[in-house]
């Protein structure tokens, strides 16, 4: 039969599958299609494969991942709305044991999980519910300021993950740089700097990062002018020191890094007298004429010295309570930023950041590098001197959509998460280890439990709209 047109315009644009994002989203999160040895390290597949292995805290038992199914739906859809059930697979993993030199295959039931119908809606506990897609700030980093009083711009900047910690850095009113992770209390920027790498542990190395830093020869009392400057109105501005001045016999800092050469302590320093303390020294590291005293102002408010004391306070601020000690230190700031399971900028967030910089950074690198941090703070520089451009977080191309799939996904985790240490604490307790099984280690409740939480009562999770058919369509697709 004939499709007759009784409109008078040609339609050149087909119409597209307005459920296509929800579908393909659902889609690549499930890998259904795939047989368990192809599926890629997305969705549900990417968390089972973060989670596994997980070893007892003596490491005499091993439980590893192999892969998981789905199996065919138990009641069908009608039964189900009839039924008042939830519309879903079983869903079993492959896990296998090893433990004593010996190890063990068994498939283990995970329960059901929740299967798209039609359109993109789920049957869940009889009726017809729409996971909203959510839209949340993007992932990457973010620049603003606010005018405070006397017309003083202070500006801030947030490096924003997909997932773990948030870096905040502040312009305080004083007119030093402050960094606040997560809600911790702030502390100066550059003991996060400090703590990042061992090479960045003096404030001369972080002076280095940030200025032009000069080397100055004064080889007698002739030749003091070179850091004395040049006389305006019977007054010199001594150039600012970029390194401790130190006393060669003693060790003692003669000048500190940030203090300004006088003609007093020149004078005194290329005396006879203090030739053998000098021990030949003459030049210094010097900032230049011209610069912004951001750094120097927030290096004069860090308690911290080096590295490793860098760590150690950070270590405090975010464990108050806990005994300082080193390794911990390390081990919590490796956690925060540089372990891939906790910390992940996400394909967008190392997009964005790259863009913002101009950094070449590949996309697989999904944890902080140190060129992010210090790219972050040459850009409030850059704010500070009116050039660069601030970011308006309402504005569109700052958020991303969150779809099914994704939301999905971090449910899983959270029930993944505390399945893990229920199983640990299993393992330990476990007394007869030649019967052991991989089903007497795993409850699957943990799991179940979110999710079924998540379809019932979360606030993306809503009765779907069926006044008509245009209603239902603007609702799946909202």
């Amino acid at each position: 039969m004939e499709t007759k047109v009784f409109g008078g315009g040609i339609r050149t644009v087909p119409i597209p599958n307005l459920m296509e994002l929800q579908m393909n989203a659902y889609s690549q999160f499930l890998q259904a299609d795939v047989h368990w040895t192809d599926r890629d390290n997305l969705g549900l597949e990417s968390i089972l494969r973060e989670i596994f292995p997980i070893e007892s805290y003596d490491g005499t038992i091993s439980l590893s991942y192999l892969g998981y199914d789905l199996g065919s739906p138990r009641y069908s859809i009608d039964e189900c709305r009839q039924l008042k059930l939830t519309y879903g697979t079983p869903f079993r993993i492959r896990l296998r044991m090893e433990k004593e030199g010996e190890s063990v295959e068994e498939e283990v039931f995970l329960g059901e999980l929740p299967r798209m119908i039609g359109g993109g809606e789920f049957i869940v506990n009889g009726s017809e519910r729409v996971i909203v897609s959510q839209l949340h700030r993007s992932p990457g980093v973010d620049f603003s300021e606010e005018i405070h009083t006397g017309d003083l711009k202070l500006h801030s900047c947030r490096i924003i993950p997909e997932r773990g910690s948030w870096v905040e850095f502040n312009v305080t009113k004083k007119g030093a740089l402050t960094v606040r992770i997560d809600q911790s209390g702030k502390f100066p920027a550059t003991m996060l700097i400090r703590a990042m790498n061992e090479e960045y542990g003096s404030a001369t190395a972080i002076l280095e990062l940030f200025y032009h830093v000069e080397t100055v020869k004064v080889t007698s009392l002739k030749t003091i002018d070179n850091l004395l400057g040049e006389e305006i109105e019977g007054v010199r501005s001594g150039r600012v020191s970029a390194e401790d001045v130190i006393d060669a016999e003693t060790g003692e800092v003669l000048l500190p890094t940030g203090d300004v050469f006088t003609e007093t302590f020149l004078n005194s320093f290329f005396s006879d007298e203090m030739s053998a303390k000098r021990d030949g020294k003459n030049s210094f590291k010097v900032l230049p004429e011209q610069y912004d005293d951001l750094i120097l102002k927030t290096l004069k408010e860090d308690s911290s010295v080096d590295y490793e004391d860098a760590l150690i306070k950070i270590y405090q601020r975010l464990r108050p309570g806990n005994p300082p000690q080193a390794a911990k230190a390390r081990e919590l700031f490796f956690d925060k930023f540089y372990n891939e399971n906790k910390y992940r900028l996400g394909r967008v967030g190392r997009f964005r950041i790259n863009r913002k910089f101009g950094l070449s950074i590949p996309e697989s690198e999904q944890t902080i590098q140190k060129e992010d941090i210090l790219e972050s703070i040459s850009y409030i520089f850059k704010l500070r001197e009116n050039m660069g451009k601030l970011d308006d977080i309402d504005h569109l191309g700052n958020r991303r959509v969150r779809a099914v799939g994704e939301l999905l996904e971090n449910q899983y985790r959270i029930g993944l998460v505390r399945m893990e240490r229920a199983i640990k604490e299993r393992m330990s307790m476990s007394q007869e280890l030649e019967t052991l099984m991989p089903h007497d280690l795993i409850n699957a409740k943990p799991v179940s439990a979110v999710v079924k939480e998540y379809f019932g009562s979360s606030q993306l999770s809503q009765f779907m709209d069926q006044t008509n058919p245009l209603s239902e369509v603007t609702h799946k697709r909202r």
